[in-house]
């Protein structure tokens, strides 16, 4: 069943962010090379990108059938869309009728590595 897994955010200096969701929310804070610096609050992350990134969205977990099946509504309704391998995960980008970029992320193991 999909549930929200993160919200991602492009900044000038993700680990100062990162930083102030650690002082104000009690994130825990995990930094790996070549991913946004992640602040966790409970299960649900927050990505902070360098600006340029992929920009601004929120994540929804989902299985690997239930990407699929999102990936052929999408192409049925004639709907843009992008999937990006993040080596941890696959992530597949759209926008809702708003302009708001979505992210259907499946991760390899089932779940994101760097929130144990």
């Amino acid at each position: 069943m999909p549930r929200l897994d993160h919200a991602a955010f492009e900044t000038d200096d993700p680990d100062a962010t990162a930083g102030f969701y650690e002082r104000i929310l009690g994130a825990r804070v995990v930094k790996t090379e070549g991913h946004p610096v992640m602040a966790y609050v409970g299960n649900t992350g927050f990505a902070f990108h360098k600006r340029g990134g992929p920009g601004d969205h929120v994540g929804v977990r989902v299985s690997a059938a239930e990407r699929a099946e999102i990936k052929r509504r999408l192409e049925q309704a004639g709907i843009e869309h992008e999937e990006r391998d993040h080596e941890i995960a696959i992530g597949l980008f759209f926008h809702d009728p708003d302009g708001r970029l979505l992210e259907a992320i499946t991760y390899a193991s089932g779940e994101d590595s760097r929130n144990v």
